[in-house]
């Protein structure tokens, strides 16, 4: 009988042992592949100028739209520490204007002028989000999982949102939903102006950052009510409690982009790279942490700061990438 005992203490230590094996083996292939494909699909508005035989980006000296997609891409990537990896899987150029929500549709004789003169631009100027989502079926591709999401290009004046979305559950981000698309996920759609840069367009991702962060805790207030309002926390509300700030203000700005702030404040911005085990530890900190001013500089020291460990805390992901980009696939995102 002791013998009996004995033999099935070591099978059961044995099972035991294999049971841990493969789950470390399981944690270190997760580890080793820790990274989040987002496929999109870029729709590029940037005509042919007939009379001078090149597209509008280069006939007005505007960024190359592929150059700045490859920057925006590879800085998301640094700034979640490689988890994002944004993939373009259709790039769509389109040799017209995008149509207006009136109906009213820019010629290249109409749009040059009003690039000359610098007036005379289209009233209203939203751009027909519905008529795009039905032109390029962006709603069905979403459905079948062919994309993610969306990113318009186009020049000044094309009247887009920087971020918005859409889909049966979408709600704000940074700008209304777009109403009525009969699509089960919900998708993002960015809008990228090509006479601007790649901080501009990081600017456009920290504000869609906050309205979903903004959804998922629910609220967003100088309180330290939670992990969203206490990381957004800046001295000029919170005097004593400064944490990362956000996309317009940072630590100790002042005013909204006040980036290039050289005054002393005390912050836990740096506590926050290690969350959810925070310590309360704090520094001074000013301009010089991100940037002395510069817009791409400024949202990238902010998205670093990001948490993306592990887990949950309070019952939200404390990686809070996935909510950003990857909000279909948890109910608090959705």
């Amino acid at each position: 009988m002791k013998n009996i005992l004995l033999f099935a203490l070591v099978m059961i230590t044995a099972t035991l042992g294999c049971v841990h094996k493969q789950e470390s083996s399981l944690n270190m292939l997760q580890n080793e592949s820790n990274q989040l494909e987002i496929k999109v699909m870029v729709i590029n508005y940037d005509p042919i100028i007939k009379t001078e035989g090149k597209k509008l980006h280069e006939v007005c000296g505007w960024n190359d739209p592929r150059i700045l997609a490859d920057g925006y891409i590879a800085d998301l990537k640094e700034c979640s520490g490689g988890y994002v990896r944004f993939k373009i899987v259709n790039w769509v150029d389109v040799d017209a204007f995008p149509i207006k929500m009136d109906g009213f549709l820019y010629t290249e004789e109409t749009y040059m002028k009003c690039v000359r003169e610098w007036k005379g631009w289209h009233e209203p100027d939203a751009i027909d989000y519905k008529a795009i989502i039905k032109d390029f079926s962006l709603d069905d591709r979403i459905e079948r999982r062919e994309i993610d999401e969306v990113w318009l290009f186009g020049p000044p004046f094309t009247g887009m949102w920087e971020s918005t979305m859409a889909g049966g559950s979408a709600y704000f981000c940074n700008s209304p939903p777009v109403p009525d698309v009969n699509c089960s996920r919900i998708f993002v759609i960015m809008g990228f102006n090509y006479e601007r840069g790649i901080g501009e367009m990081l600017e456009d991702f920290c504000h869609r950052t906050e309205s979903i962060m903004w959804h998922v805790y629910g609220s967003w207030e100088p309180k330290e009510t939670h992990a969203w309002n206490r990381f957004t926390l800046y001295d000029k509300i919170a005097r004593g409690k400064s944490a990362c700030g956000n996309t317009h203000f940072a630590p100790n700005s002042t005013s909204d982009y006040d980036w290039g702030n050289e005054t002393m404040v005390v912050s836990s911005c740096d506590d926050w790279l290690d969350y959810p085990n925070l310590t309360g530890k704090k520094r001074l900190v000013n301009c010089k942490e991100w940037g002395n001013g510069d817009i791409r500089e400024h949202h990238k020291w902010w998205l670093r700061h990001l948490p993306k460990a592990s887990g949950r805390t309070e019952g939200k992901l404390n990686n809070w990438w996935n909510y950003i980009v990857d909000f279909n696939s948890y109910p608090e995102s959705r």
